[in-house]
């Protein structure tokens, strides 16, 4: 930002005289236009001072505006220059709305310190400032007047004058105040501490967050650490802007580490022998909000407010919030964020962030039940395409394997069973997130079970059991989403199988490529079978769900955020029906699957012809095959011979078909044209096969579990 100084009163004097200027060359060139015209000559000079006029007057029109910042910089005794003999030196950035936006933010951090030092309505002037929150000359301006001290303690002002009001009865107005002024300082944050936003503060600005986190602070006799105050503000992020990644990596992993260092040694209690006698909970760190039992009014559609500093309900759980849970919920909006959290070892660790979360502080989780940031973040994390997102989903594979372990094993009829209720009740929340970075990363899924390489790594370096995988997948699949999202993903490997076999030699050796998917699919519907009976689902209601799972699977593939809607609509969009459209084989092939499979689903062709989830799957398999054998195009004579008189061939005996983009062109001429080729795709056979290698596969999941078949 580019500065230039002002002096007042000379300033004042610049514009007068500049003002008068503008007026009087206009008026120049007004008379010497009548002049000149009025004599019959060129009035091209008089047009140039006119011109000439209107960029004068256009300097002083921003002038005038520059005035007015100055004079209400004065009015609000905001002095950003020093004294001099004969006025004061203003400093003032060289753009106008850059100076706008300077005047703004300091006004603003004027009313925020009058916040903080208990005015009431210097909250509603706060909040006003809300819209101006993403500009980077206002950010600069309020963080740079607050400072990270400041920023650390208005959240604590806020939130000390709610309290006020709600004892008092009368919260509505206030809790609009505090809520806008939380989402100013929330996006302000965001901005001043990101490295690729105009508004960075600088790495020290980070570093005094830090500073201010570590520190404790009182506000109205009740002590809190800055970490506690600073969590009101994650909390309060919209995602947009996000949390930065630098921001993670600086303030977010040194707050999960300061929680740890204080409250470690009370969660070893928690767990011994006399604390897990008395039914000792793992207390997180609580963010300053429900400490003060103001976190219905802060955070919207949470439960009301309870005592201060021991807000609880009939369910045993404590309302409110965690400062960890808070920047949990500040990372979900951006991968690189959460995965900066996660994806980290700190100094003087044995474990990773991630493996921590899983584990030691895992019961934390469950004190306030607020479970919803974590899982939000991690489902983040987890299912990016690159390395990082991997990795980290080998070690949460790795690592949740270990639990699954504990919760199931067989009963005394050899049956499975949840072994340990506790533990699977803690776990609960991890299923959807996990179901959705094993659907992420399907090719590692389908290597553990197919390769000897290309799977899941354990920490040895070697290839995660088939067993191992058979029990996380009975946990994950216990959520119906999971299971869902998970056995979507491996119809749309299977899909790409199918193709890649018809490229290489017409689909030849599609049975012997398709036997190992249904081996996959084989160990996905089991494994979501065996949870729901495990968890006290009669046979009965299982089978309806592996149907209507199966269901919700082949319209996920479909659907915009599917992995076969997502290609046809980024790969093939309206371009599909216009002539001439080039249509290659995966364009073509992809679009009849997607045709088939939503007439299926939307139809209930698959769901109501099948008699079990096996069958539904063997009708995934056809319709695969049969769009794959439209792309190639190699049709029978006899299948050329039925097709005689139709919409969608020339004449001929036997006829020759339209050119594919004619076809797809006409809903009608296709709809006829998908029931001939379902009719004349030779793939029986091949389905067959595959559907009596799913039902034997059945054996192999029960035997890895060491369970009884049934």
């Amino acid at each position: 930002m580019s500065f230039s100084g002002v002096k007042l009163p000379e300033f004042d004097t610049l514009v007068t005289r500049h003002t008068a200027a503008a007026m009087q060359i206009e008026e120049l060139a007004s008379l010497l236009y009548g002049e000149l015209s009025g004599a019959g000559l060129d009035t091209a000079p008089a047009e140039r001072i006119r011109r000439l006029a209107a960029q004068v007057g256009q300097e002083a029109e921003d002038l005038r505006k520059r005035q007015g910042i100055v004079r209400e910089m004065e009015r609000l005794k905001i002095s950003l220059g020093p004294a001099a003999a004969t006025g004061t030196l203003i400093a003032m950035p060289d753009s106008l709305p850059q100076a706008q936006g300077q005047l703004d933010g300091t006004a603003a951090a004027r009313a925020a310190k009058a916040t903080a030092a208990g005015d009431k309505n210097a909250l509603k002037q706060l909040q006003a400032y809300a819209s101006k929150a993403r500009d980077p000359a206002f950010v600069k301006s309020f963080l740079f007047q607050l400072g990270a001290k400041g920023v650390t303690e208005l959240p604590a002002s806020i939130a000390a004058q709610l309290r006020a009001a709600a004892s008092a009865g009368d919260t509505g107005q206030t809790s609009k105040e505090a809520r806008e002024a939380m989402r100013l300082l929330a996006t302000a944050v965001a901005k001043g501490t990101n490295p690729s936003d105009p508004a960075y503060m600088g790495d020290a600005f980070l570093t005094e967050l830090v500073k201010h986190g570590r520190s404790e602070f009182k506000v109205n006799g009740t002590s809190y650490f800055g970490y506690q105050a600073q969590a009101m503000i994650w909390r309060a992020s919209e995602g947009n802007p996000p949390f930065s990644e630098k921001f993670m990596q600086i303030v977010g992993r040194d707050a999960i580490v300061f929680e740890k260092e204080k409250f470690g040694d009370r969660w070893k209690a928690s767990k011994d022998a006399i604390g897990s006698a008395l039914g000792s909970k793992q207390v997180p760190m609580a963010d300053l909000a429900t400490v003060l039992g103001v976190t219905e009014w802060m955070t919207p559609g949470t439960p009301s407010m309870g005592p201060a500093k021991q807000p609880v309900d009939e369910s045993g759980k404590r309302l409110g919030s965690a400062v960890i849970d808070n920047l949990f919920h500040a990372a979900a909006s951006d991968a690189k964020a959460s995965q900066a959290l996660l994806n980290h070892t700190p100094a003087g660790w044995k474990q990773s962030i991630l493996s921590y979360m899983l584990t030691d502080r895992l019961a934390a989780f469950q004190f306030h039940g607020n479970t919803d940031p974590f899982g939000q973040a991690l489902q983040k994390a987890l299912t990016s395409n690159d390395p990082a997102s991997l990795a980290l989903t080998t070690e949460a594979v790795n690592t949740l394997k270990e639990h699954a372990k504990k919760v199931f094993a067989a009963d005394d009829s050899g049956k499975l069973s949840i072994a340990d209720r506790k533990l699977f009740d803690q776990l609960s929340f991890l299923r959807h997130p996990m179901g959705s970075a094993l659907a992420a990363h399907i090719n590692q899924v389908y290597g553990t079970y197919e390769t000897e390489s290309e799977g899941f790594l354990g920490s040895d370096g070697r290839q995660i059991a088939k067993a191992d995988m058979d029990r996380l997948l009975v946990l994950v699949s216990g959520d119906k989403d999971a299971a869902t999202e998970v056995q979507a993903a491996e119809a749309g490997h299977m899909l790409d199988t199918i193709n890649d076999a018809f490229k290489a030699n017409g689909g030849k050796e599609v049975d012997s490529a398709l036997r190992p998917e249904a081996r996959v699919f084989g160990h996905l519907v089991e494994a979501r079978r065996l949870g729901l009976l495990a968890n006290a689902w009669s046979d009965e209601q299982a089978r309806k769900d592996m149907k209507d799972t199966i269901n919700a699977a082949f319209a996920y593939l479909v659907g915009p955020a599917g992995q076969l809607g997502a290609k046809v609509a980024g790969g093939l969009g309206t371009k599909v029906g216009e002539k001439g459209a080039e249509l290659g084989f995966d364009k073509l092939s992809e679009f009849a699957a997607e045709h088939l499979i939503k007439v299926g689903v939307t139809s209930g062709e698959a769901l109501n012809t099948a008699n079990n989830q096996n069958e539904m799957i063997t009708w995934l398999m056809k319709s695969g095959v049969t769009s794959a054998k439209i792309a190639a195009g190699d049709w029978s004579r006899e299948a050329m011979k039925a097709a005689e008189g139709t919409r969608f061939v020339t004449g001929g005996h036997p006829p020759t078909l339209k050119p594919m983009q004619e076809i797809v062109a006409d809903p009608v001429t296709f709809d006829h044209f998908m029931k001939w080729a379902r009719r004349y795709t030779d793939i029986e056979e091949i389905t067959d096969n595959s559907n009596n290698t799913m039902n034997t596969e059945t054996d192999t999941v029960h035997g890895n579990l060491g369970i009884i078949k049934y």
